[in-house]
């Protein structure tokens, strides 16, 4: 008595044996499941605030290019008009002789400036434009008398004398650009303006008879960024010497250009990660056509603001689930052990139970295992007499419950309840839901097929079709091809053969191709075999590596279950069921296309076989 009790003290206990490993389970699993989904969460928080702020800039970046466009467009348009270079090569004996079309040619200036009243209208939010249009003479033109002395930033004609010496007239007359664009204020109104000028020449002769100049006031692109406000940081629109057209932090025509993170910006678009103020900054930037760069500064910290709050609420979480979940472990230890612990002393009354050949004693460490080890032992002898005959019975009994479920499907009340569901859509007007159900019935009869292994090419095409149908209502671009000899559509095949293969091109072939995705369907017969082809035009696959699979023999788990089919009927599903109605010399193969992938099915030409 006193040796058994001292058996019990040196042994452990079989709920601390239970309880500490489950708790060190659950720990560990809880803490990596906070982690990972904190982790989520602030790389999905974190990438959205980063893509807002990336959307803010395309937005600002496509709006600022589109009026830049436009003045260019007014430009051009003065430029390339016939009208236009008629009224400036025209020659007069007087000067009082070209006053009508001096004015004539000031009227279709106003008319290209009153361009802004198109956009005057809807919320004033909206950004507006509104430019002013001039053309500076040169002396070979034959309103140049007429023009005033003195160049004033207004729509009109001026002489082109108080432009000599700016230093945007002088590149553009030595022929260095096209186009010049600039930004400056006027004199009298210190207005912020951005300037875009062009030579005008004579298409007669090529002779220089003045400059184009188009101007708009910064209030035109002020608009844009008020659309697309950043929640931290600010815009900076600098033309090629680093001067701020526009920006929320900094005032027109500030010379930026010795800001180190404006320094470091290479090449046309880009972002990059700087210290500024002592605070690291994002600075995303794009280069506009005419050479000016737009920027967006924002604070890192903006990104990962709500960092803090997600691990807060991660590492809360995961405390409580496990005050909870040691809570329930000691509950269910507790309630599993009691059981075992007053089994183990039952059965070791001789008054209970016969021991008729016990094995020999096994030390575990733990002492009513111990025990159940050595008294459980001793039943094997009479549970082996009980297994054949368990056994049987338990055979007969799942036979049973398997002609009770089978007798339980009934498909006339699935087809009835998908009539009556077509009937109320029809009734209610909605002709695609009517079609979605039609296709979905068709589907679900030909693919029960009265559960018969064999089905005609005929009925396999009208499933397919009918799944294919259903798709293309969810793919409006999908484009289905079947091509079926007349001749061919008596000939029995395995059933759910082409449909698998349909849903595999859609699922895996089409998973990046966003439009013109298109399945063919075609049967020939290639000498005593009927050949089945499947094709798409999706992302392909490798011919030799999956014909490899296809030889490869199913592999199967510990309970016989074949894993070679993955979920669903796949293609390795399609082949192992032909193979084992029609034999080894019959299945799938994947042939080399061109383009997508291309799968055909070679099964016996047979039109006896029982549907």
């Amino acid at each position: 008595m006193a040796v058994s009790k001292q058996k019990r003290s040196s042994n452990s206990r079989l709920l601390t044996r239970l309880s500490l490993p489950i708790f060190v389970l659950i720990v560990t699993f809880i803490a990596l499941f906070a982690t990972a989904a904190s982790y989520v969460l602030i790389r999905v928080q974190n990438d959205h605030t980063l893509k807002m702020a990336e959307q803010s800039m395309k937005f600002v970046y496509r709006n600022i290019g589109y009026q830049f466009d436009t003045m260019n467009n007014v430009a051009a348009f003065i430029l390339s008009n016939q009208s236009i270079e008629n009224l400036l090569e025209s020659s007069y004996q007087e000067p009082f002789e070209a006053v009508g079309d001096f004015y004539s040619l000031q009227t279709n200036l106003q008319n290209l400036s009153l361009l802004s009243l198109l956009n005057d209208f809807g919320s004033h939010n909206v950004a507006q434009q509104s430019y002013i249009v001039s053309v500076a003479l040169e002396p070979g033109s034959g309103l140049y008398e007429m023009a005033p002395d003195h160049f004033y930033p207004s729509t009109g004609i001026f002489k082109n004398g108080d432009l000599k010496s700016e230093e945007w007239f002088r590149s553009l007359s030595r022929g260095e650009r096209q186009t010049v664009w600039w930004g400056q204020k006027t004199d009298r109104l210190n207005a912020a303006m951005i300037y875009s000028a062009r030579k005008k020449t004579s298409i007669k002769d090529g002779r220089n008879i003045g400059t184009v100049i188009v101007a708009a006031d910064t209030g035109s692109i002020k608009g844009a960024f008020d659309n697309a406000p950043l929640e931290k940081g600010y815009h900076l629109l600098l033309d090629e010497s680093d001067r701020v057209i526009f920006s929320e932090r900094y005032d027109f025509l500030d010379n930026v250009g010795e800001l180190p993170y404006i320094r470091s910006l290479t090449g046309t678009k880009g972002s990059i990660v700087t210290r500024i103020y002592g605070e690291n900054h994002r600075v995303m930037f794009e280069t506009l056509e005419n050479g000016w760069k737009l920027l967006a500064v924002v604070p890192e910290s903006h990104f990962s603001r709500y960092t803090f709050v997600i691990s807060a609420i991660g590492a809360a979480t995961a405390a409580a689930a496990l005050l909870v979940a040691g809570f329930w472990l000691r509950r269910i230890v507790i309630r599993v052990t009691v059981p075992i612990t007053r089994l183990v002393t039952a059965i070791q009354r001789p008054e209970v139970v016969e021991f008729k050949e016990p094995l020999p004693y096994q030390n575990t460490g733990i002492y009513e295992v111990d025990e159940l080890n050595q008294k459980f032992a001793s039943m094997l002898v009479t549970i082996h007499g009980l297994i054949e005959k368990s056994f049987a019975e338990e055979i007969e009994r799942r036979v049973i419950q398997l002609e009770l479920l089978h007798a339980q499907i009934n498909p006339h009340f699935l087809y009835n309840t998908l009539d009556l569901i077509n009937c109320r859509a029809i009734m209610a007007g909605d002709r695609e839901t009517s079609q979605i159900v039609l296709s979905l019935a068709n589907v679900f009869r030909y693919g029960l097929n009265q559960g018969h292994a064999w089905i005609s090419l005929e009925g396999e095409v009208k499933q397919v079709e009918a799944y294919l149908h259903i798709q293309k209502m969810m793919m409006d671009d999908l484009q289905v091809d079947i091509r079926i000899p007349d001749d061919l559509v008596s000939i029995n095949i395995v059933h759910l053969t082409l449909q698998p293969l349909a849903e595999n091109a859609i699922i895996h072939g089409f998973a990046d191709r966003p439009s013109e995705c298109r399945i063919t369907i075609s049967a020939r017969l290639e000498g005593i075999a009927l050949v089945l082809r499947v094709e798409d035009n999706g992302r392909g696959c490798e011919v030799d590596k999956m014909n490899r699979m296809l030889r490869q023999p199913p592999v199967s788990d510990p309970v016989g279950k074949s894993n070679s089919g993955g979920t669903g009927y796949g293609t390795m599903n399609v082949h192992r069921r032909i193979q084992l109605h029609c034999g080894e010399a019959f299945g799938l193969r994947y042939v080399e296309v061109s383009e997508g992938t291309c799968v055909e099915v070679v099964l016996p030409c047979n039109t006896e076989q029982s549907v």
